[in-house]
């Protein structure tokens, strides 16, 4: 099931499916490494979503996490650190 990251909470793990948004945008969040298939950890939603992404975290505006569609990591994969 797909959502966006901005509807994630703290802790959640999941795996970038698509970017919905203007080319420049999705420029900008691959230069960050935030790509379809990218595995982020979901660190904090509010005020703004920080994320982990590999070895980096990254907080992001609730306006660009809205654009970010994800799926959760399957739970047979989610215990791993």
């Amino acid at each position: 099931m797909t959502r966006r990251l901005v509807a994630c909470a703290p802790g959640d793990r999941v795996i970038v499916g698509s970017i919905e948004a203007p080319p420049g945008r999705i420029d900008r969040l691959a230069a960050l490494g935030i790509l379809p298939g990218v595995e982020l950890r979901v660190q904090q939603t509010r005020p703004v979503v920080v994320i982990e992404c590999d070895e980096t975290v990254l907080a992001l505006e609730r306006d660009i996490a809205s654009q970010v569609v994800v799926v959760r990591v399957p739970a047979d994969l989610a215990t791993v650190p």
